[in-house]
């Protein structure tokens, strides 16, 4: 991911820098896997939005880009918007196909989404980041640094692992 959860509503400049990033990094490493995303990286546009024109708000010239690419994937979060893991899947896929890409679903807290993804045959990882500390309360407010690690700075044991 060049940019985790980027904040804009703005499309065309999104995708515009996302075909700067790919470029940039292909011609280093040429099979290099890169990300484009939308907004919060959520797969949020619903996906009657996609079918009536996946390419909304985005230039014509970055379409043809993310088209004819072989390096792109699209990634995605899930974290209850839309209503359902399936929601968000049924979203993702219609870009998968007008793109031709695959894609990724990067961050999730609920198994449900590693079940869809699976079934839908879309690469998922499960991210449980905040689980991987031993700082503050829950661990008996121990010396930082010396008898911690990490920051716990998203909550901790959150989502639904099981």
């Amino acid at each position: 991911d060049p940019m985790t959860e980027p904040m804009s509503i703005r499309r065309d400049i999104m995708y515009e820098t996302w075909q700067a990033c790919a470029e940039a990094i292909n011609s280093v490493v040429p099979d290099m896997a890169v990300s484009i995303t939308d907004v919060g990286e959520g797969a949020i546009i619903p996906a009657w939005v996609e079918k009536i024109d996946p390419n909304i708000l985005i230039p014509a010239s970055v379409v043809s880009f993310i088209k004819n690419a072989t390096t792109l994937y699209y990634s995605w979060h899930w974290y209850g918007n839309p209503a359902t893991p399936e929601d968000a899947i049924a979203n993702v896929r219609v870009l998968m196909q007008d793109w031709n890409v695959p894609s990724f679903a990067t961050e999730f807290g609920d198994c449900r989404v590693w079940t869809a993804a699976a079934a839908a045959n879309i690469s998922h990882s499960y991210w449980h980041y905040s689980s991987y500390c031993t700082t503050g309360p829950a661990f008996g407010n121990r010396t930082v640094p010396t008898d911690t690690f990490g920051g716990c700075m998203l909550g901790w044991a959150g989502g639904n692992s099981s």
